[in-house]
């Protein structure tokens, strides 16, 4: 039997062991769709701020509703990346408390606390969805250009649940190696 190590996903496991690979390859795959969405968004929020700025220099009439849409499109763009650093395990982890834990204590650990990160994330896609609704139904709109807030709490939140999804696939997939690991 082959020793556990942390893999590239951040994860205590055997080597050889991939519990549900067709699953992890799905939302690995939608979850890069996103993060490549999100990293175009980016971009438009980068264009938006220089055009603004070199607009502002050049004729001293800055962009009008540049900030508007830069904070929406930021937002949107930071929830649709979360879901990929999670299944890749990029996340920050401590570990200093946990050093000295056996191997099956720790991937029990990494299942538990997983399985928790997945319910608080269903908590904030579920307030952005409620939040996103409100919004529509209110007709509310950004001041200058009076775009719809409920666009970004709608984006946002989808991104919230793609992550919610990755992380409770992944405290399953965690949860599946505990049973291998000695």
């Amino acid at each position: 039997m082959s020793t556990p190590e942390v893999t590239e996903h951040g994860i205590l496991a055997a080597p050889d062991f991939q519990p549900f690979p067709r699953m992890r390859a799905v939302l690995e795959m939608v979850s890069s769709w996103a993060a490549l969405l999100a990293g175009g968004l980016l971009l438009v929020a980068v264009g938006v701020t220089t055009g603004s700025v070199l607009q502002g220099a050049i004729i001293n009439k800055p962009i009008l509703g540049d900030s508007e849409i830069v904070e929406m499109v930021l937002g949107v763009a930071v929830a649709f990346c979360l879901p990929l650093t999670e299944m890749r395990g990029a996340h920050v982890m401590v570990d200093f408390f946990t050093q000295k834990l056996p191997a099956r204590g720790l991937a029990g650990l990494d299942a538990l606390m997983r399985a928790i990160a997945a319910a608080v994330v269903f908590v904030l896609a579920w307030r952005l969805a409620i939040g996103g609704y409100n919004n529509w139904d209110r007709e509310r709109e950004t001041m200058f250009l009076e775009i719809p807030f409920w666009w970004g709490y709608a984006g946002a939140a989808f991104g919230m649940a793609l992550w919610m999804l990755c992380s409770a696939f992944v405290a399953l997939e965690s949860a599946a190696r505990v049973r291998r690991t000695p």
